[in-house]
């Protein structure tokens, strides 16, 4: 059961945003999360926060993934 304070609360929720933007393990952050919200300790909103950072993660490194794949197409294209 976890115990339920502003502090705790405002600790834990300001860890996982900060090592989610740092895009440090952000699977295992996202997932401490929603062991909190099962526990009580965070709310919807702050799943929905942490979600957003998430996402944003997720999102840049697919973009990246994207940007390699079109200049190693284009790499491709020049040398032949």
């Amino acid at each position: 059961m976890a115990i339920k304070s502003k502090a705790r609360h405002d600790l834990t929720l300001r860890s996982i945003k900060r090592e989610i933007a740092a895009g440090r393990d952000v699977a295992f952050w996202l997932d401490k999360a929603y062991m909190h919200y099962d526990n009580g300790l965070l709310t919807a909103d702050d799943i929905a926060e942490v979600e957003a950072l998430a996402q944003a993660y997720y999102d840049a490194l697919d973009a990246g993934d994207k940007a390699d794949a079109e200049d190693k197409a284009n790499a491709e294209e020049i040398t032949q």
